[in-house]
């Protein structure tokens, strides 16, 4: 017998690569779901970035858009604030000294809601004329006043 050496068959085929070259890994697919994986949090990050601004309207404004979801801001306009304790409602008019809104919200009155205060709102213009709010925050007035001299 013949001390010959050999080898055991390839199990993945014949080497393409010459020989003493090393043939590298293919990098296209970790590249690709990289690619992907970025534009996946970009577009995460667009959508929810745009969802949560919410720009103030007057409401002059706000009447020019009714149906769609805005934050209204104004003046609430003295003697309108009337609060509905069975239902757990408040009814109010803001205005911007043009246009009055009358503004209804459901939940817990703010402390702070005060005839010729400013109170901020968030929710819709119904096809009644109504601002429907589902959030609701009343400015906090000024609690430090200049002090005066005798």
């Amino acid at each position: 017998m013949s001390a010959t050496s050999t080898r055991p068959p390839d199990p993945t085929g014949p080497s393409e690569t010459p020989e003493g070259f090393e043939r590298k890994p293919n990098r296209i697919p970790v590249v690709l779901l990289g690619i992907t994986v970025l534009g996946a949090f970009i577009a995460i990050g667009v959508t929810m970035f745009t969802k949560s601004v919410t720009y103030y309207r007057t409401a002059t404004e706000v009447m020019a858009s009714p149906g769609e979801h805005v934050r209204i801001s104004g003046t609430v306009v003295p003697g309108t604030i009337q609060t509905d304790v069975a239902a757990g409602t408040v009814t109010f008019d803001v205005t911007d000294d043009t246009t009055v809104v009358t503004v209804v919200f459901t939940g817990p009155t703010p402390d702070t809601l005060q005839d010729d205060g400013e109170a901020v709102a968030e929710g819709a213009l119904g096809t009644d004329g109504v601002f429907h709010a589902d959030t609701l925050f009343a400015k906090c007035p000024s609690k430090f006043e200049a002090k005066t001299t005798t």
